[in-house]
């Protein structure tokens, strides 16, 4: 007789083995699951410091999903709070990335290494991972991140503020709109007159980048303001980096805080030299109100209005040109030293040089008013510098435009008709106009016009004001009729 009743269940055994232990525990952590089923699965022989997948234990996918109360389950359980995944992370750099506060604070009390740069700290088994372990500290990821109250409890418990990374210093990779991390890495003692990789301190790129507000928390804590760049790089100053960004405001901030306004000794311009080169009519009055000197030279001899005229499509030209002469720049200024890359004749031979058909009456007027001196010979002879004044070389550029011509041939000094005959930059025409003007006999009147202006130096109109002479005469002598 057989047994026709419903079968019995036979309940057999499920074997796991650890990876699928492991997989299961990563699962449940990753989605949350209560900390009884947590415990469950750690109990039943998951390996709370296994590697689950590319290195990653599950104290890693705690901490990435800010569990809490599993953080401290799986501490409590053994797990080692300063393994790392493939790449060279722990749990504390996850932390510190996405902002856990809670979790970090749990790690740090459990023992997690804080001074992952520091040569020595590293375990055995992570030294084929040394280069990816040092390259960035938890400290460096939650400034990365303006994670604040991250960072506090990081430096507070011994983190290092001065770690040099392959691009700089720990400041010097701070984000400049994260000022609070900025503030705290200095409230804990970090150099804010560190170099980055390409030569530049904090305060510079803070200049660069338009941060005053950074600008302003560096300096009050002791940032030099005329630091300058390593000798391997251009050696400008944080005032060239805000000068190159045409900020006025910073520009103002650092000169009210002490910004050295000579030329330094291996960059080829001044801060007043770098305002033109921008052309920002505001830096340039900027510069000149806290006192620039207009005589300073770059390092091939050019002054700032040789400079101002010489540059090529300058739109504040005029302006600047006028702002310089008034603070009794030398209009006749040149250099002995010959130049090919630098302007290094007087600034209306740089104008009439440089500017090609770019030419102005207004400009020309303005230097022949403050005494510019006019000189219809060639400027290079046998021994290269015939006669720096001399413009007969560069009347191609002007020749067309009557009332610049008129005026340069009123004001000249001197006709070389030999020069003139022998010049093959101008034409036959134009040959015969500045012949004729050369063959003339010069009026007493301009004589002594020119006489008086040569005696006069600098500063031509403000002292020709102050001369006892009919207004008419004064017009005559500044060539303003």
């Amino acid at each position: 007789m057989t047994y026709e009743g419903p079968k019995p269940i036979i309940r057999r055994r499920l074997e796991w083995s650890p990876e699928a232990l492991l997989r299961l525990l990563a699962d449940a952590i990753t989605f949350k699951s209560p900390i009884e089923d947590i415990t469950l699965i750690i109990r039943c022989g998951a390996d709370v410091n296994g590697r689950v997948k590319k290195g990653l234990r599950p104290l890693h996918y705690a901490a990435f999903v800010n569990y809490v109360e599993c953080v401290k389950l799986l501490v409590d359980n053994g797990a080692d709070v300063n393994l790392t995944d493939d790449i060279g992370y722990t749990p504390m750099h996850i932390c510190a990335r996405k902002g856990y506060h809670n979790v970090l604070s749990i790690l740090i009390t459990n023992g997690a290494n804080l001074k992952f740069c520091k040569l020595g700290v590293i375990e055995e088994d992570n030294l084929n991972k040394k280069d990816s372990f040092m390259t960035m500290a938890p400290l460096n990821m939650a400034i990365e991140n303006n994670h604040i109250e991250c960072a506090r409890l990081l430096l507070e418990n011994g983190a290092s503020p001065h770690h040099k990374y392959f691009m700089g210093y720990e400041i010097s990779l701070v984000p400049l709109d994260n000022l609070e991390c900025m503030e705290l890495l200095l409230s804990h003692g970090a150099d804010p007159n560190v170099y980055n990789r390409c030569g530049v301190t904090p305060l510079m790129r803070a200049c660069k980048e338009h941060k005053l507000s950074t600008v302003k928390l560096l300096l009050q804590f002791n940032a030099d303001v005329n630091a300058t760049c390593p000798a391997r790089f251009e050696q400008r100053r944080p005032i060239h980096f805000a000068i190159q960004a045409g900020d006025v405001e910073i520009t103002e901030y650092l000169l009210k805080n002490g910004a050295c306004l000579s030329r330094p000794n291996n960059y080829k311009y001044s801060p007043l030299h770098e305002a033109i080169v921008k052309d920002n009519i505001a830096l340039c009055e900027l510069m000149l109100q806290y006192q620039a000197k207009v005589e300073e030279r770059t390092e091939h001899g050019a002054t700032p209005l040789m400079l101002a005229c010489s540059l090529v499509g300058l739109k504040n030209r005029r302006q600047i040109v006028e702002l310089l002469l008034n603070k009794n720049a030398n209009v006749n200024a040149f250099s002995e030293q010959v130049s090919y890359i630098d302007p290094y004749l007087p600034p209306l031979i740089e104008y009439l040089k440089n500017n090609g058909c770019d030419i102005h009456y207004d400009v020309i007027s303005l230097l022949i008013k403050f005494g510019a001196k006019v000189s219809f010979r060639g400027y290079l002879g046998v021994v290269r510098a015939k006669d720096p004044f001399g413009i007969l070389h560069f009347m191609h550029n002007v020749f067309g435009k009557k009332d610049v011509c008129h005026l340069l041939f009123v004001a000249a000094c001197l006709y070389d008709n030999d020069s003139i005959k022998h010049v093959n930059t101008i034409n036959v025409e134009a040959k015969k106009c500045l012949m004729s003007y050369g063959c003339r006999p010069r009026e007493l009147k301009h004589l002594c016009r020119l006489y008086i202006r040569d005696r006069m130096c600098t500063g031509l109109p403000e002292k020709v004001k102050t001369l006892p002479l009919p207004s008419l005469v004064k017009s005559y002598l500044l060539f303003d009729l």
